[in-house]
């Protein structure tokens, strides 16, 4: 059976009025502001815990000249691809990520696949490209989450995959009889600095700048810090209520002072 809020005396069906019939309080709007106080903090609690994702995101796509130059060297691989990668046969045809394209998409991909693990050395080599390009993108795209908890290792996994595969489609390519273009030199060169500059970047870190976050007018850290300590709730408020009304002043000094300033120069005018 429901009771009301504040009184706590059980209400019967015949009590459905908003008001309740021992105390007289309005028990829709009853502690609404208290309500209104808990998700406002649990709303802030979430975006400050949420916030430092986002900030590391921003320092490892693009937060300092160093992440920058690390996005454009992971870029630039993909220019190399275009480039004569691998020379074959006694014509010399020139193998690049166009030629690449259409041999895969005019073969049988299963014939290929067959001629791979039978030991054919080409195909086996034009599967090796494939991977090492497509991991391209997929380095880039995980660049954002290369300063969280496991971006360091995950970056660097990565970064082996692609230039391993590179370097394996390369030595593959020369077994099988060809000869490595200026392509197939600068995208194992571009690769492997990827790979070495990543490791630079996580020995020496990037720098993060970091937003402040406020719960109820305090610093997020500060009230993270205060809940861990085992304050109580009354005094978390109080202290709530000291940084509010300490904002408020300011706005208000600033007010007052953006104003002097203005009648100033408005009797400067004169």
């Amino acid at each position: 059976m429901a009771q009301c809020p504040k009184c706590g005396k059980k209400l019967r069906v015949a009590d459905w009025r908003q008001n309740c019939p021992h105390c007289g309080v309005n028990m829709i709007y009853y502690g609404s502001n208290d309500r209104l106080l808990a998700e406002a903090e649990a709303a802030e609690i979430e975006h400050a815990k949420f916030q430092p994702s986002i900030d590391r995101a921003k320092a490892a796509f693009f937060g300092s000249p160093q992440a920058i130059a690390r996005v454009v060297l992971s870029v630039l691989p993909i220019g190399a691809l275009f480039l004569p990668l691998l020379t074959t046969g006694e014509a010399g045809a020139a193998y690049n990520a166009i030629g690449v394209y259409q041999t895969v998409s005019e073969a049988d991909l299963g014939g290929l696949a067959n001629m791979a693990l039978g030991g054919d050395k080409l195909p086996l080599a034009l599967f090796c490209l494939l991977f090492s390009a497509v991991m391209i993108p997929v380095c880039l795209i995980c660049l954002v989450m290369s300063l969280g908890p496991r971006g360091k290792t995950r970056n660097l996994i990565l970064n082996l995959l692609l230039t391993g595969s590179g370097a394996a489609a390369a030595v593959l390519g020369v077994a099988a009889g060809g000869r490595l273009g200026i392509g197939g030199y600068l995208y194992l060169l571009l690769t492997a600095a990827i790979t070495v500059y990543n490791l630079i970047l996580a020995k020496k870190g990037l720098p993060v700048k970091h937003t402040v976050c406020l719960i109820g007018g305090l610093p997020s850290e500060e009230y993270f810090d205060l809940v861990a300590s085992g304050a109580s709730e009354l005094e978390i408020r109080k202290r709530m209520v000291t940084a509010l009304t300490a904002m408020q002043e300011e706005v208000r000094r600033k007010a007052a002072e953006e104003e002097a300033k203005a009648e100033a120069e408005r009797q400067a005018r004169k």
